[in-house]
């Protein structure tokens, strides 16, 4: 899933734990539970191996999310809570790690990668959506997240 999705799981997490180490967890064992249900762009990156493309993509994945948070932000959201914080890093890690395994390919973003693969495999190995009906998903999923926050 998009950046945008993953923290406003994190952001949701973090209203409702005040640890800001078991809200990290947490957020972190939610990415992969997202990740695991099919999403329509688990594999989009491998198809675009152009750095530019990659790049791009991750540029408009972060364009996304700041929107979101200054939207969050203007609704009077309080995200400067240090759970929420934790919380959203912990549920944006693994695909931060995955940006690190595109740019460089190293050892352990090799590793970090794989992990990362097998939970997007668990189930769209072979019933993944394409990427429309997975932006229409992850859209649908996005809005129930925001209400929830706000």
């Amino acid at each position: 899933m998009f950046l945008t999705v993953h923290a406003a799981s994190g952001i949701v997490i973090g209203q409702y734990l005040q640890n800001p180490l078991l809200a990290f967890i947490t957020g972190l064992i939610f990415h992969y539970i997202f990740d695991i249900i099919p999403h329509g762009d688990t594999r989009v990156l491998e198809k675009y191996k152009n750095p530019i493309h990659i790049a791009l993509a991750g540029i408009i994945d972060l364009i996304v999310l700041l929107l979101f948070l200054i939207i969050l932000l203007g609704l009077k959201v309080d995200l400067l809570n240090f759970s929420i914080i934790a919380a959203t890093f912990g549920a944006m890690l693994p695909d931060i790690l995955q940006a690190f395994y595109y740019i460089y390919r190293g050892k352990i973003f090799t590793k970090t990668q794989y992990i990362h693969n097998l939970f997007h495999d668990m189930i769209s190995k072979k019933h993944d959506m394409t990427l429309i009906p997975g932006l229409i998903f992850q859209f649908i999923i996005l809005i129930i997240l925001t209400l929830i926050i706000i």
